[in-house]
């Protein structure tokens, strides 16, 4: 997600040299603009709402920006970024270039191969036993939609816990485990716990106080997770995304 964002923030520095442009010609002019910033294959519509007219009174009315996905994973090492889009209304300009849009939301689909490798990344870092390290590596992570579950998966198999992502009322995530087995046995709570712990601080780097989980859910091949922000402004984002 941090490519998107520093898409996103081209996309803003483009806009605002196109102010005066006539309406035909600057849905035109700025989508191109926008898919210079952004991966080949970017997409990006501006919906129903005159363009110009808003851009007159330093108001953005609506922008969609969609990135196709890029990522590619070798082993737990990952490069890249997954399908992404994003959805920005009522993007303001002050006369000193400060954008901020009053609501920002962005939803991706990150495939099973990019948990398993996040996954990894993340335990290896929060797991301080090497024992504990060398037993605990995701071999496959495979999703069950229908009961809103995914099960990773150790050892080609041996050991396995299914995990039910949850958002609380206040916008805060976290992983359940719901089925523990090691050879057919009950998994120890302190393998189990640190796999819902390294997901959780997985998520949680694409996070901050502008921008909150509203959406995680398990579909077939993935997950998909949506992230929204209220007077989100673009600076103040970058600068956390470095």
């Amino acid at each position: 997600m941090k490519t998107v964002w520093k898409v996103l923030i081209g996309i803003l520095a483009a806009i605002l040299v196109l102010f005066i442009a006539a309406e035909a010609g600057s849905r035109a002019y700025i989508g191109s603009q926008m898919r210079d910033q952004a991966p080949e294959g970017t997409e990006v519509s501006f919906g129903a709402s005159p363009l110009t007219l808003g851009m007159l009174r330093g108001t953005i009315p609506h922008v969609t920006v969609t990135t196709p996905s890029t990522l590619v994973v070798n082993g737990d090492e990952t490069t890249g970024q997954p399908a992404s889009t994003v959805e920005m209304d009522s993007i303001k300009v002050d006369a000193s270039g400060k954008s901020v849009a009053d609501t920002l939301t962005a939803t991706t689909e990150v495939p099973s191969e990019f948990v398993r490798a996040m996954l990894n990344t993340q335990l290896q870092q929060n797991i301080g036993s090497d024992f504990l390290s060398a037993l605990i590596n995701v071999s496959e992570v495979t999703t069950s939609p229908e009961d809103g579950t995914f099960t990773v998966e150790f050892s080609g198999g041996a050991a396995a816990v299914s995990l039910r992502p949850e958002i609380d009322d206040a916008g805060g995530f976290s992983v359940q485990a719901v089925d523990t087995s090691l050879f057919g046995n009950t998994l120890p709570d302190e393998i189990s716990s640190a796999i819902t712990e390294a997901l959780t601080n997985g998520v949680a780097e694409y996070t901050d106080q502008t921008m909150r989980i509203t959406g995680f859910d398990v579909v077939p091949g993935g997950l998909r997770v949506t992230m929204q922000g209220h007077n989100v402004d673009f600076a103040e984002l970058q600068a956390y995304q470095q």
